[in-house]
């Protein structure tokens, strides 16, 4: 018997909060000999979900995913600061 006052409404609304991330593509550009060892730092971060050592202007594509952007940007800035990373490039996904 279910009871006439249960309202479930909103489930779908929190699920949708709750479970939505921010993913980003992060292109990286390493230091001459310094890609393996960036490499290895850049797995080691909170949100990153693989990292594709690639041919051509950038050496590294990180797949990131966060909560949101504050997390997103300190994740990010932390890859800036690996040693052997020389520079950044983040491209972060839209809902269109």
């Amino acid at each position: 018997m279910r009871p006439n006052n249960l309202n479930i409404w909103w489930l779908p609304i929190i699920f949708e909060v709750v479970c939505w991330l921010l993913s980003a593509c992060v292109l990286i550009r390493t230091g001459h000999g310094r890609f393996e060892d960036a490499v290895g730092s850049i797995r080691k971060l909170k949100g990153v979900k693989k990292v594709f050592p690639v041919l051509g202007r950038y050496d590294v594509v990180v797949d990131l995913e966060a909560s949101d952007l504050k997390e997103l940007g300190s994740t990010v800035l932390r890859m800036g600061k690996i040693s052997g990373v020389v520079f950044t490039e983040t491209l972060v996904e839209i809902q269109p």
